[in-house]
């Protein structure tokens, strides 16, 4: 093959991903997290030893971090958009978000939890099982806590269904 075979499908490759922008650098930052969750705990995958005799070798010399199996405890609680979404006796809360080890509940919806994505400090992303008003869906949430506050994000593509980007105060603080 000559050289000019190699580079023209190189430069489309650099054309394409040049033509791709990024949402903003919210979502930058949060894909980053994700992306760093998701190669921390890649399987490693072991070789066997080579003909010439010695161990096997590991392909991936980062030990994984064991991820949670259930919502990290401060997310736990009653979340509200507003203050009405945590005092409202009429059962019309309609921001509320109550959080459990398993579950995030909303007003007309329940989210179990499924596939942890990654998990930091003040950060756990996950898939959920959710269903609500006789339907059912997956959805990634990301759950993030920034001074005191939680904030929830989804994405649109994933979802089919626009974009969450929300904050929410604990309810009784």
């Amino acid at each position: 093959m000559t050289q000019r075979n190699f580079t023209l499908p190189a430069l489309l490759a650099l054309a394409l991903a040049a033509c791709q922008q990024p949402a903003n650098d919210t979502d930058i930052a949060i894909d980053n997290e994700i992306n760093a969750a998701e190669a921390a705990n890649a399987e490693v995958e072991t070789l066997p030893p080579s003909e010439e005799g010695g161990a096997p070798v590991a392909t991936n010399e980062a030990t994984p971090a064991a991820l949670p199996t259930q919502i990290p405890a401060q997310f736990h609680g009653r979340w509200g958009l507003n203050r009405a979404d945590c005092t409202s006796t009429r059962g019309d809360a309609k921001g509320l978000l109550t959080i459990n080890d398993a579950q995030l509940t909303f007003y007309e919806s329940r989210g179990t939890l499924g596939k942890v994505l990654g998990a930091s400090t003040n950060s756990f992303d996950a898939n959920y099982g959710f269903t609500g008003e006789g339907q059912t869906w997956q959805r990634v949430e990301r759950l993030k806590m920034v001074n005191d506050k939680l904030q929830r994000r989804t994405d649109a593509a994933a979802a089919q269904e626009p974009a969450v980007n929300l904050t929410y105060s604990r309810c009784g603080a």
